[in-house]
């Protein structure tokens, strides 16, 4: 059952888009419900349990002292304001992805909030793998091009573990909170699948959590930890494929390719690469566990040049050769996804 969010302001315009806009974009976790009057929102409340309400700063804390929720926030009409010292906040005209996100950060806070997705135990989930020993071979490209594309048929979470993404350039965002908050949390023993909803953009219809910002940030995790993260963040959310691109993760990078259904590895036909491929495979087979040859596929990607303005890559990726390329790619071969 979806928890329920009210949105009581006395600008009716501004309740009524942000409710359609919460329904639109949380399909999973929330239904809106727009009020703009106290008499029809203690109504509401009398027969149905409210998660949160959201209430324009202009409105009296007095009007609602006697209404029960799990969480109440302040929209706020300036970014700095004096109500924030003292009550939850949220400043209201910023976009309804940044208003959600901040919802979600301070919903998490509140005392016995747990996770609940419908249909979850109903559904396939994997994690589908870009991971090469070599360098330049079109791993992020491919990784984004097919996120994008699954995103159309099912819900997907991209995740790069690249130490330096170009994301803030070639996604035209800037964000507050990365993995390395979603670290902190699991670290705490705090992680559950609402977080990611405090954290995560969208391209399209792919959802994705922003990388690590400086190469230090690797150091507040194993390997080993990281798949079981990755393994958590797919097990506690609504999410039903993760897509990852592993980059030039080669911090004993096993664990994590151990954690994938399928493993798609770019390659190059140069000497050094293929030399580079030769010490991967001996390592992989000296130290990997014995289904790790299995889950690899090696392929070769076409060649990705750069795009007209930057912030048009990831669209463009998806009409040139490279999203031609993962179609045929995901026509095939989406039988090997099923463990």
């Amino acid at each position: 059952m979806k928890k329920i969010m009210a949105v009581y302001d006395e600008d009716p315009f501004y309740a009524e888009r942000l409710s359609d806009y919460v329904n639109r974009k949380e399909k999973g976790i929330f239904k809106a419900q727009a009020f703009t009057s106290k008499e029809r929102l203690e109504e509401f409340a009398k027969e149905h349990e409210i998660d949160v309400l959201l209430a324009g700063e202009s409105v009296e804390k007095e009007t609602f002292r006697e209404l029960k929720t799990v969480q109440k926030i302040y929209l706020t009409e300036e970014r700095e304001s004096e109500r924030i010292r003292e009550e939850a906040s949220v400043y209201k005209y910023q976009s309804g992805d940044d208003i959600i996100r901040e919802i979600m950060a301070v919903y998490c806070e509140a005392p016995g909030v747990k996770t609940v997705f419908p249909g979850l135990t109903e559904r396939e989930k994997r994690i589908i793998g870009v991971y090469s020993p070599v360098g330049r071979c079109g791993k992020t490209s491919l990784s984004l091009a097919m996120g994008q594309l699954l995103a159309k048929e099912e819900k997907v979470l991209f995740i790069s573990l690249d130490t330096f993404t170009g994301f803030s350039q070639l996604l035209d965002e800037q964000w507050k909170r990365d993995l390395s908050d979603l670290i902190y949390y699991y670290k705490q023993g705090r992680f559950h699948g609402l977080r990611l909803n405090s954290i995560i953009y969208y391209l399209g219809d792919m959802a994705w959590l922003p990388p690590f910002r400086y190469p230090e940030d690797f150091g507040q995790i194993t390997a080993a930890e990281m798949a079981e993260l990755l393994v958590l963040i797919l097990r506690e959310s609504d999410y039903e494929t993760i897509v990852l691109d592993i980059g030039n993760y080669d911090r004993q990078v096993l664990p994590i390719l151990e954690v994938c259904n399928v493993i798609y590895m770019p390659i190059k036909e140069d000497s050094v690469s293929h030399a580079k491929l030769k010490e991967f495979e001996k390592y992989a087979g000296d130290f990997g566990n014995r289904g790790m040859k299995e889950k690899i596929h090696k392929i070769h990607v076409p060649l990705v040049t750069g795009a007209k303005r930057m912030e048009h890559f990831p669209q463009e990726l998806l009409w040139g050769d490279m999203g031609d390329f993962v179609r045929g790619l995901l026509k095939g071969q989406r039988g090997l996804w099923i463990s």
